[in-house]
């Protein structure tokens, strides 16, 4: 009796219980990337030292470096459509304060290197990845983290309770990884005969 009794309960809970494990690709997200990038929330932005005339301490937080930035870049060179499509796509996405550092250098062939064919969550990453530029990223595994070209995937913040650069940010066309730099299509890896070791 005890025995049905426990097993009844345990059927009627699990049926309410989280799933692990269970990949979450198939899960309808109802959100392309671009509506994605336009929620996505980037890393935080702290006080800082002039934060503390105001009576903030100066890792608290004033905000956050977000993609709207990048999105007015998509939109401005006709790339919506595209990456509204049924892709799927992987964007490396530089937050609001690079590109606007960038300026007019932020041009619509700077913004397809961006762009990769393909889901690739950063796990993923093992080689060289084409880009809707029409050049490849250049990938290398260094001090334990994904480099793409000079950018380093998933980077941490440099101080305490940072939150970092999210990345394998899901859309139901494709992934997000938002980075601190914006990519260089002229970009080259520089090798020993440089004189310089290589990108580090």
């Amino acid at each position: 009796m005890k025995f049905t009794l426990f097993a009844t309960l345990v059927a009627s809970t699990s049926a309410f219980a989280p799933t692990f494990g269970v990949a979450r690709s198939n899960m309808a997200l109802n959100a392309d990337l671009i509506e994605t990038m336009k929620t996505a929330q980037g890393p935080h932005i702290c006080w800082g030292s002039e934060g503390v005339m105001e009576g903030h301490d100066e890792n608290d937080i004033k905000g956050y470096d977000n993609l709207g930035n990048l999105v007015a870049a998509i939109e401005k060179f006709g790339l919506t459509e595209t990456l509204k499509g049924p892709g799927p796509f992987t964007i490396i996405a530089p937050v609001d304060s690079i590109v606007a550092q960038t300026g007019d250098k932020f041009t619509e062939d700077v913004v397809k290197y961006h762009v990769i064919p393909g889901k690739h969550t950063v796990d993923s990453i093992s080689g060289d990845l084409d880009t809707l530029n029409g050049k490849k990223l250049t990938y290398a595994r260094k001090f334990r983290k994904t480099f793409l070209d000079d950018t380093i995937m998933g980077q941490e913040t440099n101080y305490g309770g940072g939150s970092g650069y999210p990345c394998n940010i899901e859309a139901d066309n494709g992934i997000i990884h938002i980075v601190s730099t914006t990519l260089d299509p002229s970009f080259e890896t520089l090798n020993a005969e440089a004189g310089l070791g290589g990108v580090v």
